[in-house]
């Protein structure tokens, strides 16, 4: 089976000095960093159980062991197992935080990526939905906050191809931003940077966030250069902390890619723009492959063959980046090409098998050896 992306996850802080009692976790994310998800499963599940077998606990474990192993489920392709563990999540945090609590947020998000992938796209909608709706419940709501989840909404939409609702989600989106950023708020902007710069370091992940604030603001101003130095610096936080080929990073590259064209510095712009295409079309590739199994699994060979030819017509476009940026887009379209000539081979249509293989063989050497 093809991996996602490396996934991270991470023991939160106040955790961290029950000391044994994480160590299931800390083991099963350096397995999951390293792309080990099947050997990272087990240890979550086991640790799971055992949180669960303890009446005298009150489980603080018991959300992040949860969300680990939703992350490596993600990775894994178990999409079903994504939604019921998420929905777990989701009813403990409500008996816990509250309804309305905005710890529900990222796992609303987290459940509504499963929904799209199981092609439930009502349900997705609905979750996107509420995650906002808690938010602009919450009296202290960022700006920011609402404009990216508005700007998720509005993604959703667009791939939905439901254009009407797509551009007044944006809109809004765009609204939350410019009512956030103007002019006076530079100073208390710049004097967070600074108290950061001297708390955490200067290259510490935590200033990033507030790195790309500010540059936003100044790119508003049409304050280029300052905006690029700033984004400029942000990217390299970002990237070390995130990966070379983080679908995440893609942000922090078009931010840059953005005020650079704005100068006209396009022969600087275009390839930065490319290198985020290619991470975003490495991502795509990865889920469709995942689908692919993933129905192949159910027995909608159908459907799971559609998913494959896909992938490996887009895997094929793939920008081909150099050294370290480059996000083996040929190791990738191999390894959906050995996954879609297993499913032939197992549905005993060998000749569509070899004509597949024939097809992309002088384009990629796979790892099969069938």
């Amino acid at each position: 089976m093809l991996k996602a992306a490396a996934v991270l996850f991470l023991v939160p802080v106040y955790l961290l000095a029950q000391g044994d009692a994480t160590k299931p976790l800390q083991n099963a994310a350096a397995l999951a960093a390293a792309g080990k998800y099947s050997e990272a499963e087990p240890i979550l599940t086991r640790a799971l159980a055992a949180e669960e077998a303890n009446p005298t606990a009150d489980h603080p474990l018991l959300v992040p062991i949860l969300d680990a192993l939703g992350a490596v489920y993600r990775a894994e392709g178990k999409i079903d197992n994504v939604e019921a563990t998420y929905l777990r999540v989701l009813q403990i945090l409500e008996q816990s935080d509250g309804e309305n609590s905005v710890t529900l947020i990222p796992h609303l998000k987290l459940l509504a990526g499963a929904y799209v992938a199981l092609t439930l796209p009502a349900d997705a909608e609905k979750a996107l939905l509420r995650a906002i709706s808690i938010r602009q419940k919450t009296s202290d709501a960022s700006e920011l906050d609402l404009a990216n989840d508005y700007a998720e909404l509005g993604s959703f939409y667009l791939a939905q191809k439901r254009y009407a609702v797509a551009e007044p989600n944006f809109r809004r989106a765009i609204a939350f931003i410019k009512q956030k950023i103007f002019p006076p708020a530079e100073q208390p902007l710049r004097r967070v940077v600074w108290i950061q710069e001297r708390v955490v370091g200067p290259n510490d992940v935590k200033l990033a966030p507030n790195l790309d604030r500010l540059a936003l603001l100044l790119f508003e101003e049409k304050r280029y250069p300052e905006a690029e130095t700033l984004y400029r610096r942000s990217l390299a936080i970002w990237e070390p902390n995130m990966g070379p080929i983080n679908p995440s990073l893609t942000t922090a590259l078009d931010n840059l890619a953005v005020v650079l064209a704005a100068q006209m510095k396009f022969p600087e712009a275009t390839p930065i723009y490319t290198r985020a295409l290619a991470i975003r079309e490495k991502a795509t590739v990865e889920n469709m492959n995942n689908v692919a199994l993933v129905l192949q699994g159910k027995g909608d060979t159908d459907a799971s063959e559609k998913n494959f030819t896909r992938a490996l017509d887009l895997a094929s476009e793939i920008p081909a980046l150099p050294g370290d940026k480059s996000v083996g887009e040929k190791e990738l379209l191999g390894k959906v090409l050995d996954n879609y000539v297993d499913m032939l081979k197992a549905l005993m249509r060998t000749e569509d098998a070899a004509r597949v293989k024939a097809r992309w063989r002088p384009t990629v050497k796979t790892t099969a050896s069938k």
